[in-house]
C-alpha cells in the first residue's frame, strides 16, 4: 500500500511539475485616478510612476488555455495639483491565459482576470506635510482594492518573459467623502510594464 501511494504521489508530482511553471516579474506602473478628476478645470491630475515586483505560477489547462495566479508588491499612487501620493499594495491576480502564438522560440498570450488587493501603507504630501492615505482620521481611503486585469505577454526560449499589463480598479480610492484633502472619489488606473524570467 505503501509503495502505490508513493507511486501515486510521483506520478502527481510529475504532472504537477510538467504544466506548471514559476515565474518572477518586476517593472514600472504608470498609475492615475481615472478620466472624472482629469475633466475637473479645478485639478490638474497627472500620472505617477511606480513599481512592482512579484511572482506568478503558471497552470495548462485545456488547450491553448491556461490559469495563471500571481502575488506582487506594487506601488500605485497619483500627482494632483501640488500634491505627491504613493500607496503601496500587496497584490493578488487571477489570469485567464490564451496563448495566441506558440513557437519553439516564441509564445504571445493574451491575458484577462481578476485582481484583488490590500494597502499596505501610503502618503500623500503637500506644503503643510504627510497625510496618511489609509488612516481613517487624515485619508481615510479603502484599504481594499478590487478590479480586472488585462494585458499581452510574450515568452522568449520558455525563459525571457515581456508584457503589458492595464489594471482597472472597480473600487474608488474612498467610497464616502474621499480624501479629506481633496475630496477624491476617483480609482486607480495602471499600466504596467513588466519584464522576468521563467523556470
Amino acid at each position: 500500500m505503501k509503495k502505490l501511494l508513493t507511486i501515486v504521489a510521483l506520478m502527481v508530482l510529475g504532472a504537477t511539475t510538467s504544466f506548471a511553471q514559476l515565474g518572477l516579474r518586476a517593472g514600472v506602473n504608470f498609475n492615475n485616478i481615472g478620466k472624472d478628476a482629469k475633466d475637473d478645470p479645478l485639478i490638474k491630475a497627472e500620472n505617477k510612476t511606480g513599481f512592482h515586483v512579484g511572482a506568478v505560477y503558471n497552470m495548462d489547462l485545456i488547450g491553448s488555455f491556461s490559469l495563471e495566479p500571481g502575488l506582487y508588491f506594487s506601488q500605485k499612487g497619483f500627482k494632483l495639483n501640488d500634491d505627491d501620493a504613493n500607496m503601496n499594495y500587496l497584490e493578488l491576480p487571477v489570469n485567464v491565459k490564451f496563448k495566441m502564438v506558440d513557437l519553439s522560440a516564441l509564445a504571445i498570450d493574451a491575458h484577462l482576470g481578476p485582481f484583488a488587493a490590500l494597502g499596505l501603507g501610503g502618503k500623500l504630501k503637500d506644503d503643510n506635510g504627510d497625510w496618511h492615505l489609509f488612516d481613517k482620521d487624515e485619508g481615510d481611503c479603502n484599504r481594499f482594492d478590487f478590479g480586472l486585469q488585462m494585458g499581452l505577454g510574450a515568452v522568449i526560449l520558455n525563459k525571457i518573459y515581456a508584457g503589458v499589463h492595464y489594471d482597472m480598479s472597480l473600487t474608488k480610492i474612498n467610497e464616502a467623502d474621499g480624501l479629506k484633502k481633496d475630496n477624491i472619489k476617483e480609482k486607480n488606473h495602471v499600466w504596467m510594464l513588466s519584464v522576468g524570467l521563467n523556470f
